[in-house]
């Protein structure tokens, strides 16, 4: 606040805290006062007339303390009311009278507020009176579900616990009946321990019983030539046989050459067989045992095959040679003597009795070329003897 200069009358120049106009006293007040009913100057509003020059003379000049203990007291209303926005006093007349305006703008909206806040305030009573009232039926009906629920839970709780009674007394059952049990099972295993141990010498005499049994067997099956039952070799007077058919022809006593033909397919089979017992293979040639028209197959040449079988008497072909039957029985021959030196590498012991030599067995030749039927077929006899051996000799390989 800008006050008065030193010296200076009291009504003397002073500035406005809002326009920061100079302004000066007035003996206006006391016609204000008049205007507003004769109260007095501490009751009513400060008239101030703003002034562009310095102070002027007063006019009816009011006491020095009365006028600023009113001042003071209007400067306090004003803060109170405006909650210190307003700037400090002194203002001119036309600040003042916008401050007044502004106060009473401000006292309007505060009434309108006011009364807004108390029409709301009717109305979250209302509300409230409502909620109390709803609340009140909603808590009574919850509260009688509660104790349903809490009957319910009560008579649950004492069946569980009838429940829980029964479970412990079955557990205490179980419990013996556990305990009985497990000393019945020691009682079960020392019994059959004792029972071992009175059996043990006995088993161990039938086990020995059942081992000399089954070597017994054994040693019967390994003297069971399987090749010797499926390939039967004998002789029947001039003829050699196997499996009964006569491998050969006399004039005396003529063999159909069907039979002779499935006498070779037959020794060629045994033949065969024999090399897979052996795990031998022929250098020269391979045996294609096919029943009645088995062939042999010159190993280095597959196109060259010759038969081991023959259709009928050629008569005036017997000058000339058999042709492919002469070599196949050849051939044949040669295979039978591989055979045999192969097994005789392998088992010194083994000699059989007809030596073997080119497409003879001893002094007799296996073709029909220049040949006669009974140096043949005796050739066929002492060829099919040999092989016996070879399969003797098998059995003893497998021993």
């Amino acid at each position: 606040m800008s006050g008065p200069a030193k010296g200076a009358h009291p009504f003397g120049s002073w500035r406005c805290q809002q326009c920061h106009h100079s302004f000066s006293m007035e003996s206006a007040a006391t016609q204000d006062e008049a205007e507003e009913g004769g109260q007095p100057l501490g009751e009513s509003w400060l008239n101030l007339t703003a002034s562009v020059t310095g102070a002027g003379k007063q006019k009816n000049p009011v006491p020095s303390e009365s006028f600023h203990a009113q001042m003071e007291e209007k400067r306090i209303i004003k803060e109170l009311a405006c909650e210190h926005t307003m700037p400090l006093y002194p203002l001119c007349e036309g600040c003042t009278a916008q401050v007044m305006a502004e106060l009473a703008a401000a006292r309007d909206q505060a009434r309108k507020d006011c009364e807004m806040y108390e029409t709301q305030f009717a109305l979250l009573s209302q509300r409230e009176q409502e909620e109390d009232s709803n609340s009140r039926e909603q808590i009574e009906e919850d509260l009688r579900q509660a104790e349903e629920e809490e009957q319910a839970l009560i008579e649950k709780s004492h069946a569980l616990e009838l429940e829980r009674t029964a479970l412990r007394k079955k557990m205490t059952e179980l419990e013996q009946n556990a305990v009985l049990l497990e000393q019945m099972q020691k009682c079960y295993w020392r019994e059959y321990n004792d029972l071992q141990l009175q059996l043990r010498s006995s088993d161990r005499d039938s086990l020995r019983r059942k081992i000399d049994n089954v070597t017994m067997q054994l040693e019967a099956l390994n003297k069971t030539n399987v090749i010797n039952d499926a390939f039967y070799i004998s002789h029947s007077e001039i003829y050699g046989t196997i499996n009964g058919f006569r491998l050969g022809s006399v004039p005396s006593q003529p063999v159909e050459w069907e039979e002779i033909n499935a006498a070779w397919g037959q020794t060629a089979l045994l033949l065969q067989t024999l090399v897979s017992c052996w795990d031998f293979t022929f250098p020269l040639y391979r045996v294609a045992p096919m029943g009645s028209f088995s062939r042999i197959i010159k190993r280095d040449d597959d196109k060259c095959v010759w038969d081991l079988y023959c259709q009928s008497d050629m008569g005036f072909g017997r000058l000339f040679g058999y042709g492919s039957f002469d070599k196949g029985m050849a051939a044949f021959l040669e295979c039978v003597r591989a055979l045999q030196d192969h097994v005789r590498s392998v088992d010194t012991s083994f000699s059989p009795p007809y030596r073997i030599v080119d497409h003879k067995v001893e002094e007799f030749s296996v073709k029909l070329q220049f040949n006669t039927y009974e140096r043949w077929t005796k050739a066929l006899k002492y060829m099919l003897t040999n092989i016996k051996w070879l399969v003797a000799s098998s059995l003893s390989r497998r021993s």
